[in-house]
């Protein structure tokens, strides 16, 4: 499936189209492709829904779309209906997805996030395909920054990575459009006289992106023109330095490695401390499940370095630090796992 996506006459949102569909087709080898896309209505999702359908008179394409409906707006239902219609027109299947958002101490902007993932994630393809543009990646990269994230949370998306969850239904998930600017989605939109659906809980500064978004970043960008695409540009440094981090880590695991399963602890803790918190990160994100913070992980290794009887667990967040006898290794945390503990 050669097409050169660098073809002058291109138009950068067909450019964008045809250099995904290609870097993916590189690695799957179903023909034709089969691609699900995760459509909330909004300018981007409608934008990648009319693009997509274009891309299938010149690639072998099968493509379907999923909206998820999280029934937390009045307007959520009048949103199926919208995506519908435009689906309808193209001759596109469309899903709904219908969640509960239920934020359980995380947050309401959490816990739909989450749940939406879980949702997408269980419609079965060979690439779930997401509207994510560069604007977004800038925002990611500064709400993380914030948060104090590390190189891993800092290299924000790819625009075509292993799907995040495990198990996912589609193994891969593309992002097309992540080097292009949201304007650019908009101005294709209006030209074609689409319509989309615009969600009023954007503009409510109570979520911190919505903030980042529709304040500190226009402000940022007033300052310093440009700061969008330097963000979006760190994210692609930090991918690059996180490479080179996970190729380290792959070294260790196989210098510690038990033959039991899991490290050997005292090879483990033959490593330099750097090295054994960016081990332990590595493997957490094989399983997979978010990173540690760096206080919560300092403190797993503080317990686990010291000898003690029986199975021993620590919870890091989405996962657990668990050791026994000579062997160390991380597993994923059940719900509620808030204490170390030890059995004999």
């Amino acid at each position: 499936m050669a097409v050169s996506s660098s073809a002058p006459e291109r138009e950068p949102v067909s450019a964008a189209i045809f250099k995904a569909i290609e870097a993916l087709a590189a690695r799957v080898s179903s023909q034709p492709l089969r691609l699900v896309l995760g459509c909330s209505g909004g300018v981007d999702s409608t934008v990648l829904l009319h693009a997509l359908a274009e891309a299938r008179g010149e690639f072998p394409l099968e493509l379907r779309a999923v909206h998820v409906h999280h029934g937390l707006l009045a307007q959520a239902d009048a949103w199926v209906e919208a995506v519908r219609s435009h689906c309808a027109a193209l001759g596109v299947p469309l899903q709904v997805a219908y969640v509960r958002v239920q934020p359980d101490g995380k947050g309401l902007e959490a816990a739909a996030r989450s749940a939406r993932l879980r949702a997408l994630a269980a419609v079965p393809g060979d690439a779930l395909v997401l509207a994510q543009h560069r604007d977004d990646q800038a925002e990611t990269v500064l709400f993380r920054l914030l948060r104090g994230s590390g190189v891993a949370g800092l290299a924000a998306m790819r625009q075509i990575a292993p799907a995040p969850l495990a198990g996912a239904a589609a193994p891969w998930w593309l992002r097309p459009f992540l080097d292009l600017p949201k304007e650019t989605l908009i101005a294709w939109a209006q030209e074609r006289g689409l319509s989309w659906v615009e969600d009023p809980s954007n503009m409510s500064a109570d979520f911190t992106r919505n903030s980042l978004r529709g304040d500190i970043l226009p402000r940022l960008e007033a300052r310093l023109p440009g700061v969008r695409t330097v963000l979006a540009r760190t994210a692609e440094t930090m991918a690059e330095a996180q490479q080179g981090l996970d190729d380290l880590a792959a070294l260790d695991d196989e210098r510690v490695r038990n033959p039991q399963g899991g490290g050997d602890w005292a090879e483990f803790f033959r490593l330099p401390l750097h090295r054994q918190k960016n081990l332990v990160r590595w493997a957490t994100l094989r399983l997979p499940a978010l990173p540690p913070t760096q206080r919560r992980l300092e403190e797993g290794l503080r317990q686990a370095a010291s000898p003690g009887g029986g199975v021993w667990r620590f919870p890091l967040g989405d996962a657990w630090l668990c050791a026994r006898g000579e062997r160390l290794w991380v597993e994923a945390a059940p719900q509620g796992c808030d204490a170390a503990w030890r059995c004999g």
